[in-house]
């Protein structure tokens, strides 16, 4: 009778890991696929100097499995940005660019991660303005 539960407990552990272990694989396949990716996706918010002068902004990202691309604005007169990186140890985004004579550097971090509706706010930089923003995933 003992061997007999042992069995039963090896085969009910076992079920137990497999059955935590699945999901987690389908998880990271998205990720793989960009699917998952946290900063895919249309994000919108505003940037600032200070709170009553704002300007609303909208900026798409992509994840292709290697690199991440980011258009702000997109569109006719979009701009697309020549850096975009995720550094997933602090959960930071740094997007820049040059367009029409006018330097764009975006830095922020993500909040609440795990929500579907996450945001990034940070400092932005356009031109010789500098100010603050937040941006959330819709």
């Amino acid at each position: 009778m003992t061997r007999r539960v042992w069995l039963l407990t090896g085969l009910a552990t076992l079920a137990t890991c497999l059955a935590i272990d699945v999901p987690r694989a389908g998880a990271q396949a998205a990720w793989n696929e960009g699917q998952g990716h946290p900063l895919k996706g249309v994000w919108i918010g505003t940037w600032g100097v200070n709170k009553t002068a704002r300007t609303d902004v909208l900026i798409e990202m992509n994840w292709d499995g290697k690199v991440v691309t980011a258009t702000l604005n997109p569109g006719a007169g979009g701009i697309s940005f020549t850096k975009a990186e995720l550094d997933h140890t602090n959960w930071s985004v740094h997007l820049e660019t040059t367009a029409g004579g006018v330097r764009y550097l975006i830095d922020g971090t993500i909040e609440n991660l795990g929500s579907n509706s996450r945001s990034i706010a940070g400092t932005w930089v356009q031109g010789n303005q500098k100010g603050d923003f937040k941006i959330t995933r819709q």
